[in-house]
């Protein structure tokens, strides 16, 4: 039984360091481009990480992120290029880690 519990534990903790978990650090509408700002803990990345499909969605528009910048020491900092936008509504970034969706608020951080 303490095997089962053990392998159990093991299981739940390896599934959820596969699912890195970002912060977002800003957003910024100057030069003519909305641009999101978003860091990863670097013990969340590797070699095999793969982070694609980046959209952006906000008052009911869905936008493709037209640049991607990867900074930092450990290329754990990711600067998006969107179109410039006015105003934000509903506005959440959304893309997959490994495959498996990720999604943030980015209104409910706008708004502290």
């Amino acid at each position: 039984m303490k095997k089962l519990i053990l392998s159990l534990t093991v299981a739940l903790l390896s599934f959820g360091s596969a699912l890195a978990t970002p912060q977002f650090k800003g957003l910024s509408n100057r030069h003519g481009k909305t641009t999101v700002k978003i860091e990863f803990q670097s013990s969340d990345l590797s070699q095999t990480t793969v982070i694609k499909d980046w959209k952006l969605c906000n008052n009911g528009k869905v936008y493709d992120v037209k640049k991607v910048d990867v900074k930092g020491s450990n290329g754990n900092t990711f600067i998006l290029e969107f179109k410039k936008l006015t105003e934000f509504s509903g506005c959440t970034l959304s893309f997959t880690v490994n495959g498996e969706p990720v999604s943030i608020d980015i209104q409910s951080r706008m708004n502290r």
